[in-house]
């Protein structure tokens, strides 16, 4: 399972995002390293397609695609929240697993 965390440098909020996924990464037994990758410029942004910063991919699936607008350099919610919940990080990964079913 590839794991991806992408962001910009001055986001404030990549890093509890890195935290609360290697939590659950963790609790679920996953050794799975987090690849890191920040996201300075409008054409890096592009050719990865970026909605905002923290981005989760797992198996390069967006965890929340119904919530990825547009590409951007900004800031990203989830549910009105700057980071993931723990119930989303764990549902993809469970999805990218085969484990579960997404709602």
């Amino acid at each position: 399972m590839r794991v991806e965390l992408l962001y910009v440098d001055t986001d404030p909020n990549a890093m509890a995002a890195r935290q609360r996924l290697v939590e659950v990464l963790l609790e679920d037994a996953f050794e799975t390293p987090v690849q890191m990758i920040a996201v300075n410029s409008a054409a890096d942004a592009e050719l990865l397609a970026f909605p905002g910063s923290p981005t989760i991919r797992i198996d390069g699936a967006d965890i929340d695609p119904a919530g990825a607008g547009a590409v951007s350099l900004g800031k990203r919610t989830y549910a009105g929240e700057p980071v993931p919940s723990a119930d989303l990080i764990r549902g993809a990964i469970e999805q990218a697993r085969g484990w579960g079913h997404r709602g």
